[in-house]
């Protein structure tokens, strides 16, 4: 993907926060603290050998999707820049534990393939429940929910100031890598000679882009404080879906659903049978 397409998509999330699906209209804290609570129980998931707990979870990131509208593709497309870090846990599992734990026919299932399985679940749910988190709620009212819940000011602005400017900054980048081609023709790309030159060229324009956006924040009344969102009330429904989504999730950490829908559906094949 060129330089480009990615200063114009980098926000694709940040427009999609934009919706009024029922998600999009719930309040921030709603939707962070539940996101807060999915993201403890996938991650203190504590049975590696036994993954087919975590199919349940999958339930959460495709009935939020669906009611909120938010379409699979920008999101799974973001959620493989987390999964080669997985994958290369996941695979020293996979020499490491080596020991069967059951059969299909002649071929041995390993605790290390059971492991595998588990850490890419884990990431995957995850990664996407914060990216549906984004994908239904705006930076700014994030940031200031975050802020509410005793998250350092400073640390709120870093955030705001580090997520705005990348647009920026990609913008930068792209300007200089057309005018480099056009200079170049027939070049596919930047040649490595060039590539400190190109660098420190986007460092410059970095520190000059930055210090325009701080005198327009400052011509603008900036006095420290990020104020992109407006205050909003806590209502009945937010609390309801907090407390019933909160509460299944964790219910489906200490109850193993997927076992227990197999095991009902092998007794009702079996008395159907006989």
């Amino acid at each position: 993907m060129s330089l480009y397409h990615r200063a114009a998509g980098i926000d694709h999330l940040e427009r999609l926060a934009q919706g009024s699906s029922p998600i999009h209209r719930l309040h921030p804290g709603a939707k962070i603290i539940t996101t807060i609570v999915y993201a403890a129980a996938v991650i203190s998931f504590d049975r590696p050998v036994n993954p087919s707990g975590l199919t349940a979870f999958l339930l959460y990131p495709a009935i939020l999707m669906a009611l909120s509208g938010t379409p699979a593709k920008p999101l799974f497309t973001r959620l493989l820049a987390a999964l080669p870090f997985s994958l290369m846990g996941g695979l020293s599992n996979l020499i490491l534990l080596r020991a069967p734990v059951f059969f299909i026919g002649s071929i041995a299932v390993t605790a290390g393939m059971l492991s595998f399985v588990s850490i890419m679940l884990k990431t995957l749910l995850t990664v996407l429940a914060v990216l549906i988190l984004i994908a239904t709620t705006t930076f700014a009212d994030i940031n200031w929910q975050l802020t509410r819940m005793g998250m350092p000011k400073i640390l709120g602005l870093q955030f705001v100031m580090t997520w705005r400017y990348i647009t920026a900054l990609l913008g930068e980048a792209a300007s200089m890598y057309t005018a480099y081609m056009v200079r170049t023709p027939g070049q596919k790309g930047i040649r490595m000679k060039d590539m400190g030159a190109f660098l420190g060229q986007l460092l410059l324009r970095s520190f000059d882009r930055a210090e325009r956006v701080y005198q327009a924040m400052k011509c603008r009344g900036f006095d420290g404080v990020y104020r992109g969102a407006a205050e909003q009330r806590f209502h009945l429904s937010d609390l309801v879906y907090t407390l019933g989504v909160s509460s299944l999730t964790v219910l489906l950490r200490f109850f193993n659903l997927s076992r227990f829908f197999g095991a009902l559906v092998n007794r009702v094949l079996a008395e159907l049978l006989k």
